[in-house]
């Protein structure tokens, strides 16, 4: 009896990896619908209120979510505490802590080290070009992995539920 109630919690637990793996496929396209708003916000920010980036960092940040609000909030402080780092150790360094939580691929966050790298050091016709390509960037990733996110979710609850059955045949 114990050995089936073991069996039967080693199921529903690879099961649920599955629904869980699936899951974050889902709060990834959202953290990369948020990149993509904080980018359109930027380019607002740069392009018409002409804000110098710290400004524009920190009233971009009021309109995100957590922890990305977190993330520009402390990118923007960082920056006007002004301690000789660039723009691009400064992005880097806090998407480190900030976001490395999240349900961003290592690609994407790196991604988005580049584009803080690129921002700082140019005039505002290239930082609009550089969120630009960003932009492009994003949309293709979450193009790419819309069309795909059905069926990966469901290839990764099937997986789940198929792992758990063959672990509790090899035991029993």
């Amino acid at each position: 009896m114990l050995r089936i109630g073991a069996l039967c919690i080693l199921v529903c637990a690879s099961a649920g990896l599955g629904y869980l793996m699936g899951q974050r496929l889902s709060k990834r396209l959202e953290q990369l619908k948020v990149l993509k708003r904080m980018m359109l916000f930027l380019q607002g920010e740069i392009s018409c209120a002409r804000s110098p980036l710290p400004e524009a960092f920190w009233n971009v940040a009021g309109r995100l979510p957590e922890p990305f609000r977190e993330f520009l909030r402390e990118v923007s402080e960082d920056l006007c505490r002004y301690e000789g780092e660039t723009l691009g150790e400064v992005f880097a360094e806090n998407a480190d802590c900030h976001l490395k939580d999240t349900s961003l691929t290592r690609e994407d966050l790196e991604r988005l080290k580049e584009l803080g790298e690129n921002l700082g050091y140019l005039d505002k016709a290239m930082q609009l070009a550089h969120l630009e390509t960003y932009g492009r960037e994003l949309d293709m990733a979450i193009e790419e992995l819309t069309e795909g996110l059905p069926v990966r979710k469901k290839l990764f609850r099937s997986l789940g539920i198929m792992g758990g059955l063959f672990l509790a045949i090899l035991l029993i």
